[in-house]
């Protein structure tokens, strides 16, 4: 049975609901029959989390509210108050409620290290953002293996598609090469991974149904597959046409100081427990996210 037969009928809860993830997330579980229930209040308030997880009654939660993931999302109380402060409150509305959890981390997370990253490298994360969140999955991990709930963590690279951040790299060349002005870039050396957003939920639909050999577990979401900033740039223009790549200003920007030179997924174990296959090549996703934004 497929995951998304498998969520058919079934009771779930979303946090986070209206962010890029969230949004392709939920429109993936409505589609498969899933009867979605998505929380639009503040995670810090634990009353009304309560009320509201009490009354949904669901068979898989998902959380995937965070602070911080966008550049005017900076303060730092407020990622704690909302990144580890909503997961508590979170463990605490499901006292009495039997529902798997399904959560979000971030690749940040782990220790600055160039090359693949797998689940059992350290993590030492650098930013306010990454510290929040891996506080906040230090705290599930630990409540699932005391309380025995199923409990599974994914850790995102790279999700790119329609209504993606402007800002991110992908929507920021894209609208630029769309337009008729030039476009700043860093030179473009470092490699990273990029997964478009259907993979993702293809992920989150597999954690939230797929048999597990541990009552809590972390896996990678991504392509697995690196590619350099230069090279994803150079393949927008392609796909745009006409004189695009000429608009682009390879090394106009400088790249940030913590910026390593290759950050990527290993996806091995995603691949092995949850039967997760990226099936939306690079090109394929670029075309479907140029469609949307043209």
């Amino acid at each position: 049975m497929s995951a998304a037969s498998a969520l058919r009928g079934r009771r779930v809860f979303v946090t986070g609901a209206r962010g890029f993830l969230g949004r392709h997330l939920s429109g993936a579980l409505a589609e498969c029959g899933a009867d979605v229930r998505a929380y639009a209040g503040d995670v810090t308030d634990r009353a009304s989390l309560r009320s509201a997880l009490t009354a949904a009654n669901p068979d898989v939660v998902f959380h995937l509210a965070a602070f911080g993931t966008t550049s005017n999302q900076r303060d730092a109380a407020r990622m704690r108050a909302v990144n580890v402060g909503g997961v508590e409150n979170l463990w605490a509305a499901l006292d009495g409620v039997s529902a798997r959890l399904v959560q979000t981390g971030t690749c940040a997370e782990y220790a600055p290290k160039n090359g693949p990253l797998a689940e059992d490298d350290p993590c030492e994360p650098e930013s306010d953002y990454a510290r929040t969140l891996h506080d906040a999955v230090t705290h599930s991990l630990s409540m699932a293996k005391s309380s025995g709930r199923e409990t599974v963590i994914l850790r995102p690279f790279g999700p790119y598609g329609p209504g993606d951040r402007p800002e991110r790299l992908i929507p920021f060349v894209i609208r630029g090469l769309l337009g008729v002005g030039r476009v700043p870039v860093t030179a473009g050396r470092q490699r990273r991974d990029f997964s478009y957003v259907d993979d993702h939920v293809s992920a989150f639909l597999a954690a939230a149904t797929a048999p597990l050999l541990q009552t809590a577990a972390v896996y990678n979401v991504g392509s697995g597959c690196p590619i350099s900033v230069r090279d994803i740039v150079e393949r927008i223009a392609k796909l745009v046409g006409g004189d695009a790549l000429s608009r682009v200003d390879f090394g106009a920007e400088t790249s940030r100081p913590d910026d390593r030179a290759d950050r990527y997924a290993d996806i091995t174990a995603a691949k092995k427990d949850l039967g997760f296959a990226p099936s939306v090549s690079l090109d394929d996703g670029l075309m479907r996210t140029i469609g949307a934004m043209r």
